[in-house]
């Protein structure tokens, strides 16, 4: 499975120096961890179907945990002689690491106005078409070339996540009751919210990976993953800082005010996520993250009807097997 996510480059930054094992076995890892993080954040909802905390205390949350989780494995990897990572601090290239937190931060904000405007059932649709912004940055700034047959992959894997989250009744009652209660600059606005949302994750995916693969062009030693995840994460917490501060989060009565145990537990599974998709980032690419993405919805709806003892969806089967063909034409193009 590793090896069906990787791809052709120009150059072999340090996607190699990882053993196939722990390739695979990351990917596995995010997988799990990413369902877990799904199914923790809905049991954390209250009876009504409303979360009893403030919900940007998640995404917060989650950034303070990574970078500290950060700067500790960092510390713990400088206390081993044998192996002193390499931290060199350059003040240009640390304003870099804003860029993709930045491009996070407008997806994220981005996702609010789109269900607001057009209904959850749009956001989660439209929302895969990031699948295909990906592998188009990728492409302009990783200089990657995919062949025919990876895009037709990324194609079809596009569509797959779009089918299994696809609910044409409720999609249809949804838009049309959106689009009677807004204007035509309102609408226009909120497409325009979706085209940015699309471009800003992939674009948060497509900088991270390049930071994360990058060397120190004077010595050509790369640096140490941590040292770069606590430069990543650290704009990652002022980003969410400012989330709070322009949502008015009232932080008065305490920070995790009305938290659960699930709340908790969702992010704690984040926060493992975000440091596997950082490894992905740097031993792999963005796309075995796609796959991944993909197959993490497929999971949660297939467990969701299973818990609900309903029925196997027939837009779920086809997800399944449009991600498979696009997974077996990924591996083909190698």
């Amino acid at each position: 499975m590793a090896s069906c996510f990787q791809t052709k480059s120009h150059s072999k930054p340090d996607a190699g120096t990882a053993p196939r094992f722990w390739k695979l076995g990351s990917c596995l890892a995010l997988l799990f961890f990413s369902v877990a993080a799904t199914l923790f954040a809905e049991a954390s909802k209250l009876p009504n179907g409303k979360y009893p905390y403030n919900t940007f205390m998640i995404p917060f949350s989650v950034e303070a945990c990574k970078f500290t989780v950060s700067i500790l494995l960092l510390l713990r990897e400088s206390s081993h002689a044998r192996s002193c990572p390499h931290i060199r601090f350059k003040a240009l290239k640390f304003i870099t690491y804003a860029v993709p937190a930045f491009c996070y931060f407008i997806s994220n904000n981005c996702m609010f106005y789109i269900i607001r405007d057009l209904g959850p059932g749009t956001f989660q649709v439209t929302n895969n078409l990031k699948i295909l912004s990906t592998g188009v940055l990728t492409r302009i700034f990783l200089s990657r070339h995919l062949s025919w047959l990876q895009w037709k992959s990324l194609m079809i894997l596009a569509i797959g996540s779009m089918v299994t989250q696809l609910n044409v009744a409720a999609i249809d009652d949804s838009v049309k009751q959106q689009k009677i209660s807004l204007s035509g600059s309102s609408l226009m606005r909120a497409y325009f919210m979706v085209c940015t949302n699309v471009l800003a994750a992939g674009a948060g995916g497509v900088f991270s990976e390049k930071l994360l693969k990058s060397k120190d062009a004077s010595e050509n030693i790369t640096e140490s993953i941590h040292w770069q995840n606590a430069q990543l994460y650290i704009f990652g917490v002022l980003f969410g800082l400012l989330s709070l501060y322009t949502n008015q989060v009232d932080t008065s009565k305490g920070i995790f005010i009305d938290f659960n145990a699930f709340a908790y537990a969702t992010v704690a599974a984040l926060t493992i996520c975000g440091l596997l998709v950082s490894f992905i980032f740097k031993y792999m690419d963005n796309v075995a993250k796609c796959f991944v993405a993909v197959l993490t919805m497929i999971c949660v709806a297939f467990i969701d009807a299973v818990v609900k003892h309903e029925t196997v969806s027939l837009q779920l089967l086809l997800g399944i097997l449009l991600t498979c063909i696009a997974l077996e034409q990924y591996s083909l193009s190698r």
